[in-house]
């Protein structure tokens, strides 16, 4: 299985999110179209910054054998 890259798939969304949201300033119509495209995004980066911050806050604990 692949290890996934917490920090690019933020970077990307949050990306994402600046292009609609430039997008969205130039026309009414398409702020319309893209509000809930931007609303999931803000969700997912919600959701993977949590996951990240739980890794991080996690230390690996050692047990001492015998």
């Amino acid at each position: 299985m692949r290890p996934i890259d917490i920090d690019a798939l933020i970077a990307n969304y949050n990306e994402m999110i600046n292009t609609l949201e430039y997008d969205s300033m130039r026309s009414a119509g398409k702020a319309k179209l893209n509000a809930d495209k931007l609303v999931n995004l803000h969700n997912l980066v919600e959701r993977y910054t949590k996951v990240q911050n739980s890794k991080k806050a996690t230390p690996k604990k050692e047990v001492a054998n015998g």
